[in-house]
């Protein structure tokens, strides 16, 4: 190997990781004490698990607004924070379902949903070497989601109704998305094909 390739594979391994991708997988390992927390019997420590929730979701805000800032986008990147985020819903959306705080089939809607779109996503790399960017549709989808589950897990009656308005939102998004994506996949393997 020669010098000059020995210095391109550094930079490859360097740029893979960048301090949002390293956002992204933060956002992963904080679902531990997240799942730990919510399955602990009793509400004394929800608000705990609500702290932990709202700094995940802050990194999913600062680890794009830092890729653009820092010119650090990365195919890798594109890859790693949409699959942090379906990691932590499906993880997070289990956890209160285990504890009734969120119905079966809202997560099961949830999971189903993000694995027909990783399994699209990974058609396009394998067959287009393509890494598709989120949609503008599936990140709404993601806030109405998170919306969703911080509402479940705080457990506030008076909060019963607006709760309840983003389980609705969230699982019409939740096909309004997938269709998005449905269509985006087609279009790439039309075009490309």
């Amino acid at each position: 190997m020669t010098e000059a390739s020995r210095v391109n594979e550094t930079l490859k391994v360097e740029r893979k990781w960048t301090i949002s991708n390293i956002l992204s997988l933060s956002r992963v390992f904080l679902l531990v004490p997240i799942v730990v927390l919510i399955l602990k019997p009793g509400n004394e420590y929800r608000i705990t698990v609500l702290v932990i929730m709202l700094v995940a979701a802050s990194t999913d805000f600062f680890d794009g607004l830092l890729a653009r800032a820092l010119n650090q986008v990365t195919d890798f990147g594109r890859l790693l924070d949409p699959v942090a985020d379906k990691i932590c819903l499906i993880t997070i959306s289990a956890a209160l379902v285990i504890t009734g705080d969120v119905p079966l089939w809202f997560a099961g809607f949830v999971a189903l949903r993000d694995i027909l779109i990783v399994v699209g996503s990974s058609f396009i790399i394998s067959r287009r070497k393509i890494v598709v960017q989120s949609v503008w549709a599936g990140k709404w989808t993601v806030t109405f989601i998170a919306a969703y589950l911080i509402l479940a897990t705080i457990r506030v009656d008076s909060m019963a109704l607006i709760k309840m308005f983003f389980l609705y939102l969230s699982t019409a998004s939740l096909f309004i998305s997938l269709g998005v994506y449905i269509r985006v996949y087609r279009k790439y393997m039309a075009a490309n094909g």
